[in-house]
């Protein structure tokens, strides 16, 4: 078994960010899957939970302004 740290491998922790917002991940060689990451199961509200927090951002304190130029960036 191989053991990898996120914080050394940046583009596996952007991989793990995605599942564990619930998006499933396929990773593909040659046109072909060669791994299927799935999130485990959540309760629907964790569920929308993860969905809202994938559509907005933290509000800063004392305003209710959404940064959308970080949210366009995604």
């Amino acid at each position: 078994m191989t053991t990898l740290e996120l914080a050394q491998h940046p583009e596996l922790a952007a991989l793990v960010a995605a599942i564990r917002l619930g998006e499933a991940v396929d990773i593909v060689e040659d046109g072909r899957s060669v791994a299927h990451c799935v999130p485990p199961p959540m309760a629907l509200r964790e569920r929308l939970v993860a969905l809202h927090r994938r559509f907005t951002s933290p509000a800063y304190p004392g305003s209710e302004v959404v940064d959308m130029r970080r949210e366009s960036s995604r």
